[in-house]
């Protein structure tokens, strides 16, 4: 009976022995990974990627648009397709979660009207 339950702890000791060496090797691995700084990883467009950092500013659909060289109405669809996207059903959540995801940056200070002060999306 000992000898069972001694058998039984040496092999738990190689499992455990295996996972470590298996866990430092996934931990090579993720340092190794290059960082995802262009936004691929998030599954957003090029163009829902621009429009990130001015959804954080107090600027209107339509003057995004503007800015943007667009219709209102396709400013609207690529944000309704970034909140989708994202997972959230607000603008504010939206870039709340793409600052969390690094897709951009709000200017210190918070945001303004002014597109010029906050900082573009990271691509």
């Amino acid at each position: 009976m000992i000898r069972d339950a001694e058998r039984a702890l040496e092999a738990l000791i190689e499992v455990a022995r295996g996972n470590e060496v298996r866990i430092a090797e996934l931990e090579r691995e993720i340092e190794a990974m290059p960082e995802a700084t262009d936004g691929g990883g998030s599954g957003l467009t090029p163009a829902e990627l621009r429009l990130l950092p001015l959804l954080s500013t107090h600027l209107s659909f339509r003057e995004i648009g503007e800015q943007l060289f667009v219709s209102r109405n396709t400013i609207k669809t690529q944000a309704i397709s970034v909140y989708r996207k994202l997972g959230v059903s607000s603008r504010s959540d939206a870039i709340a979660r793409a600052v969390e995801l690094g897709l951009v940056e709000v200017a210190v200070g918070g945001p303004s009207r002014q597109p010029a002060d906050v900082q573009s999306a990271v691509l």
